[in-house]
């Protein structure tokens, strides 16, 4: 009796452990605060994605707050799935100075695996020879790597990839997992100052299948089903 009762409150233990897991887990939708999702236990979805694992840190930024930067999930009418931050990530000063935001996360695909991985962004600075901005990608696949990208002033997108500065925008072999980190570097040399600023950054993910193919396929299904399902009522009844 004693070892049942022992056997009994494990279970209830390791029950209430899994509830609280399980609860602890928030699904925010497509689109959240950066503040929000730097927690281990928040994530945004859409189709068969799930952003994870967010993170960020800043360093003598002007201006930036994760409450104000709103992260984005979407997929495009081409079928491809973004990634966008959005918000205020600058630097002024009236002499030299520079900044930095180290940006991460986590991409899982399910039934979709990533074949190709592209970033963009829309940002400025002043004056035009005096500032500098670059927003570098590293993207692996646990501890390999297996994907990059550099963007610099005038280099406002992938793709192309540039060969030269060592881009890397096809994931070979496809993974449907990736850790993505995003180092945005900004920088004023002109001894009068000035200021540089990014209002959003953009990822976008190529997959096979796209969500469009995996639609398309389950409609396709859909009058095979039918026709089981006939098939078994006739064998029923005779």
């Amino acid at each position: 009796m004693k070892l049942r009762n022992s056997v009994i409150a494990i279970a209830a233990v390791a029950m209430a452990a899994t509830i609280q897991t399980a609860q602890a887990s928030v699904d925010l939708g497509t689109e959240a605060s950066l503040a929000a999702l730097n927690n281990t236990d928040t994530y945004l979805t859409i189709g068969d994605k799930i952003f994870s694992g967010f993170s960020y840190l800043a360093i003598d930024l002007t201006s930036f707050d994760a409450s104000q930067i709103q992260v984005t999930a979407s997929i495009g009418a081409n079928g491809v799935y973004y990634l966008a931050w959005d918000g205020i990530i600058s630097i002024a000063s009236s002499g030299h100075a520079s900044g930095d935001l180290l940006l991460g996360y986590t991409v899982t695909a399910n039934p979709g695996v990533i074949i190709g991985i592209d970033q963009s962004y829309t940002g400025s600075g002043q004056p035009a020879s005096g500032t500098f901005l670059a927003v570098d990608e590293t993207v692996k696949a646990g501890t390999i790597t297996v994907g990059s990208s550099h963007l610099e002033r005038g280099d406002l997108s992938d793709p192309p990839g540039e060969t030269v500065q060592g881009d890397v925008l096809i994931i070979n072999p496809p993974q449907s997992t990736l850790t993505v980190t995003k180092d945005i570097g900004l920088s004023i040399s002109s001894t009068n100052g000035g200021f540089v600023t990014i209002s959003q950054v953009e990822q976008s993910f190529e997959q096979v299948p796209e969500p469009t193919t995996m639609i398309a396929g389950a409609l396709l299904l859909l009058p095979l089903g039918a026709s089981t399902l006939r098939i078994l009522r006739r064998n029923r009844m005779s």
